[in-house]
């Protein structure tokens, strides 16, 4: 129980779980729930919610996203304070909002809003809810405000962080006053929300003094938190660490702040295994082929190009679902990374290797049943059109490319993804351009 009566779960424990123990709790408060003879089915409901929320979010199993929901929606339903009905919502919105990263369905966004309207006015003055509220409503603007895209409007990011602000300085003041890990863990992913803000926006406008505001604050976090009793939290800030040193070397032109990233990210020991959290390990290896391809093209070193696809074919080794913008991103990024190698070295031998590669996938995907999966390998066929014109200086295949580059816009736009829509048209003006 919380200080305010309300029934806090301690998710701080959870860290420690192994993907098979979340799993036997989960379905232990699902059983302790459905009881007859349960007293109070709005504490096991929600404890279950939360259980199968970190599942899904270490793995992206859409079963457990359903359990999830299913369990959040039975809390609601058995609550019978304004705050615990306000706990049931919060659950539900963040359920929504995990989705979406997973997923990017852009109709959770919406249900994620409604939720929080739903739960705003039941809080009352619990200042640990109140915090929580505050910090999904951060979440939930950063992500509108990414849909919509940075570009001259900071406005809508600017929203988000002002939320997200207030999330850290109100966690902040929990943490001093409760001394509680779940607290804890909370101020530090508000932390881990401003930082992927911020990098966004420094991304956006080549401005390295952001990732340094990053840099600072990430290190200073890392400091206060224990591998040991926070290891999914300690792992994910280190990440975004290392990606404020990549993005920084690369804005500015030092090798050796992208190789401090690069150190970041391949310690000496894992602080987590693939088995414990699959998804956070993908995404580390994700990231360090990302920092890797950032020093050959500083460095012009191809020995690096040659690991960064290494390290982007190990990620996409690992059983990711296909739905997944994880593995969308993965496979876009190793295209990327393939059609600018062979830019540089002028080696059309590797882009036919990639283009058979390309076409060898799209075999196997059916646009009806996976259009942003199709639109995505259509976008990188089309990007290595492209590059091979550049090198040769005319383009066989400039209909086929147009075609599909057309094509990937269409769904990119229909589905909403802004940042995959603007490539597949970079590509197409190139396309026209060398007509």
């Amino acid at each position: 129980m919380g200080q305010s009566g309300r029934y806090e779960p301690d998710v701080s424990l959870y860290e420690l779980m192994t993907l098979e123990l979340l799993i036997t709790q989960g379905r232990g408060l699902d059983v302790e729930g459905g009881r007859v003879s349960t007293r109070s089915r709005f504490e096991p409901y929600l404890e279950s919610a939360l259980v199968w929320r970190e599942y899904a979010r270490r793995t992206g199993d859409t079963l457990a996203l359903s359990k999830a929901t299913t369990a959040a929606e039975a809390a609601g339903k058995a609550a019978k304070t304004l705050s615990e009905a306000a706990s049931a919502a919060l659950a539900q919105a963040e359920i929504c909002l995990l989705g979406y990263d997973l997923f990017e369905t852009a109709e959770l966004l919406a249900s994620a809003e409604t939720l929080v309207a739903t739960g705003r006015g039941a809080i009352g003055g619990d200042a640990p809810l109140l915090a929580a509220f505050t910090l999904t409503e951060g979440r939930l603007a950063a992500r509108l405000a990414v849909r919509q895209g940075i570009g001259e409007d900071l406005e809508p990011a600017l929203v988000a962080m002002a939320h997200i602000d207030r999330a850290i300085e109100r966690f902040d003041a929990l943490v001093r006053q409760t001394k509680a890990a779940k607290d804890k863990i909370s101020a530090a992913d508000a932390r881990l929300e401003r930082a992927d803000l911020l990098m966004l926006v420094g991304l956006d406008r080549h401005d390295s003094r952001l990732m340094t505001a990053v840099i600072n604050d990430l290190t200073a976090l890392l400091a206060r938190l224990d591998a040991d009793y926070e290891p999914v939290t300690f792992v994910r800030v280190t990440q975004r660490l290392a990606l404020a040193h990549v993005w920084a070397g690369q804005i500015d032109g030092q090798p050796q702040m992208i190789s401090e990233g690069i150190a970041l990210l391949t310690p000496q020991e894992e602080v987590v295994t693939y088995e414990h959290t699959p998804l956070d390990w993908v995404a580390q290896t994700h990231f360090r082929a990302l920092a890797l391809q950032a020093l050959s093209e500083l460095t012009q070193e191809d020995r690096l190009a040659e690991q960064a696809v290494a390290a982007f074919d190990l990620a996409l080794s690992k059983a990711l679902a296909k739905p997944l913008s994880v593995r969308a991103q993965i496979v876009n990024n190793r295209a990327a990374c393939l059609a600018r190698r062979a830019e540089l070295k002028g080696d059309l031998l590797s882009l036919d290797d990639a283009e058979a590669a390309f076409k060898a996938q799209l075999r196997q995907v059916k646009p009806g049943e996976d259009p942003v999966g199709w639109a995505i390998l259509q976008t990188n066929l089309g990007r290595l059109y492209v590059a091979r014109g550049d090198i040769t200086g005319f383009m066989l295949d400039r209909a086929e490319a147009a075609y599909a580059l057309e094509a990937a816009y269409e769904i990119f736009s229909e589905h909403g993804l802004k940042s995959l829509a603007e490539a597949a048209m970079e590509n197409l003006n190139r396309v026209r351009a060398q007509a």
